[in-house]
């Protein structure tokens, strides 16, 4: 809470004008209307509760801050002390009485609520052996009606007069567009103003070119246009369009009235100057209405000496003509002809770029006509981007043999392996043993094949014959998984995939693919390509790729075939196509990937730049119209 320093006490109120102890409600709102109402109100309330030892008014500022506004007695220490308690019941938003401190007086805060929120709070201190809290909390309350009801009467006022702003604004809206022509709709427009706004002339100019050419005049619909107050107004509407500023004449002194205090005093206001003298020491005020930047109409507002304009009249009137003036301006551009409108349009364009000025808009040109020489002479070279995969030429799958368990696996992907290098091996014990058994079998039926043919059983003999053969089979059967437990690499290699180390003493069935080997010699490229530019990739293209683990060389390749075979990648629709690499490099490994440029001839910048546009409008039109 901050403090004031001009605010007179109840003594001094007292003396004034000889006013009584006690004044009535007319003489209270007689002292409201010059500005002394608080001091008023609580000289009043002193005279009905006179065992106040000390009383504020606090009133919120516009920036949310508790102003006091009249003290009694007059002296800092009660304004520091009775500020507390204006701090103390704006914290806790609710009436406060606080116990006595020294055993005399209690303090008291009052909160004042309009529409929900808190504009005002009284604080005193009273003697505590005189009155009762409650009675005197009750009688701050019944006085509050007062200043309550101020404040109520403020607020009305502001919505009447914001009210009235926005009916003045609304009236000018409908004058413009239902005027049956463009004419009288400016007529009945500046009519509205002059109702609006107490002017005794309003005149209104249009702006082509830079020049204003005066066009209505509130309360005439003919007048003389070369008349000597017509060429006054329109001088000194010229004056504020060259200006781009309003231009208020009289300026007032800053001493007469704080509402002018904010009205800019800079600029030339020899034409208004003239205006005025014409006419009596007018009060003239031309306020410019822009469209765009541009300022499309010029208005001139004149007054009766003893009425000057203020500058809230000057901020009413630019809000109430910048949206009318906008209404106004489309309403001129929508009685023009679609050819009258497409040669206005051109018209300003080119006098824009030829006249003085417009840098800009030069700059612009100039650059588009750089860049249309650029793209219709430059041409480059039209490359097809594509993300590319390496791939090994070959793959050899190792599979599991036989049914079985994995009995050791010494290599994972990611190793290399040399020609017969052993990569897992099968358990094999079973094996041994049905080697060993199909041996002891087959010396057993040789003994009793040779037993009967001893004793010329032939019969017999064929019978252990053909058992001899069986255990035969079986041992080499027998023998050859025993060869195929051991699983060798057939060449040398890159193992692509295939980790069994977590699976050693686990089953593995036949046929189960266990390891992918690839030849570290032979790789191919493989171009994924998007479906907009296949048409444009032919076997024997060649081109260049970066691939992502070696960014700083690049390899060239050549198309070698295009499948016609297609994937989604990242939400689009690409070909696979095949390249071969021209050389191979020790740090190439499958499934390295990278972007891929296929060179496809030399084009026109602009050719290359939209293709993808062109190919996708083109697509678009044929859905829509066939």
């Amino acid at each position: 809470m901050t403090a004031e320093t001009s605010i007179p006490s109840p003594e001094a109120l007292a003396k004034q004008d000889n006013t009584p102890a006690r004044l009535t409600l007319d003489e209270l709102n007689q002292f409201a209307e010059r500005g002394q109402g608080y001091d008023a109100w609580l000289h009043n309330l002193m005279a009905d509760i006179p065992a106040f030892n000390a009383a504020l008014l606090a009133v919120q500022t516009d920036r949310g801050v508790m102003q006091p506004v009249t003290l009694w007695p007059r002296q800092q220490a009660q304004l520091d002390r009775l500020g507390d308690l204006v701090d103390a019941c704006g914290e806790r938003q609710r009436p406060l009485i606080l116990s006595p401190t020294t055993g005399e007086e209690y303090g008291l805060a009052y909160p004042l609520f309009v529409d929900g929120f808190m504009v005002a709070v009284f604080a005193g201190y009273v003697s505590l052996s005189t009155h009762d809290p409650d009675v005197v909390m009750a009688d701050v309350e019944k006085h509050s009606l007062w200043i309550e009801s101020r404040f109520h009467r403020d607020a009305y006022q502001q919505q009447r007069e914001a009210f009235q702003r926005q009916q003045a604004v609304i009236d000018g809206y409908v004058a413009v567009s239902k005027g049956k022509a463009i004419k009288q709709a400016a007529l009945q427009w500046v009519d509205s103003l002059a109702r609006g706004f107490d002017c005794d002339r309003v005149s209104m100019g249009v702006v082509k070119q830079g020049l204003v050419t005066l066009d209505v005049i509130s309360g005439s619909s003919d007048f003389a246009l070369n008349n000597v107050t017509a060429k006054q107004i329109t001088q000194a509407m010229q004056e504020a369009c060259d200006q781009r500023r309003a231009i208020v004449w009289p300026v007032a002194d800053a001493e007469t009235d704080e509402a002018d205090t904010a009205i800019d005093g800079g600029g030339i206001r020899l034409q208004a100057e003239k205006l005025s003298l014409a006419q009596r020491n007018a009060a003239v005020l031309t306020v410019p209405v822009y469209y765009q930047d541009e300022i499309d109409l010029v208005l001139t507002f004149e007054r009766p000496a003893k009425a000057p304009f203020t500058q809230l009249d000057v901020d009413r009137l630019e809000a109430n003509v910048a949206l009318v003036g906008v209404a106004f301006h489309h309403r001129q551009q929508a009685e023009l002809s679609f050819w009258g409108g497409c040669r206005r349009h051109v018209r300003l364009q080119l006098e824009r770029l030829l006249a003085p000025g417009y840098v800009k808009r030069k700059l612009f040109f100039i650059g588009l006509t750089a860049l249309v020489v650029f793209f219709s002479l430059a041409r480059g070279e039209y490359q097809i981007n594509a993300d590319a995969v390496l791939e090994p030429l070959q793959i050899r799958v190792v599979s599991a043999p036989f049914n079985g368990y994995l009995k050791s696996a010494g290599f994972r992907a990611g190793d290399r392996v040399e020609k017969g290098q052993l990569l897992a091996s099968m358990e094999d014990n079973e094996l041994r043993l049905e080697k060993i058994k199909s041996i002891s079998l087959l010396s057993q039926n040789n003994k009793q094949y040779t037993e009967a043919l001893a004793g010329r059983d032939r019969a017999q003999a064929q019978i252990y014959a053909a058992q001899m053969d069986q255990a035969k089979a079986q041992l080499a059967s027998a023998e050859r998984k025993l060869e195929r437990s051991e699983l060798r690499a057939a060449f040398d290699a890159l193992v692509v995939s295939g980790d069994l180390s977590q699976r050693i003493g686990g089953s593995v069935s036949q046929g189960e693919e266990l390891f992918r080997l690839s030849p570290m010699t032979d790789y191919r490229l493989i171009l994924y390509v998007n479906e907009y530019r296949v048409g444009d990739v032919l076997s024997g293209q060649r081109g260049r790729v970066v691939l992502s683990s070696m960014p700083d060389k690049g390899f060239d390749f050549e198309v070698k075939m295009l499948t016609p075979v297609t994937e989604v990648r990242d939400g689009s629709t690409v070909f696979r196509v095949e390249a071969r690499l021209s050389a191979t490099h020790a740090l190439f490994r499958p499934g390295l990937v990278g972007i891929a440029k296929v060179s496809a001839g030399r084009r026109h910048l602009i050719d290359i730049w939209t293709l993808d546009l062109r190919k996708w409008l083109a697509l678009k039109l044929w859905s829509f119209w066939g």
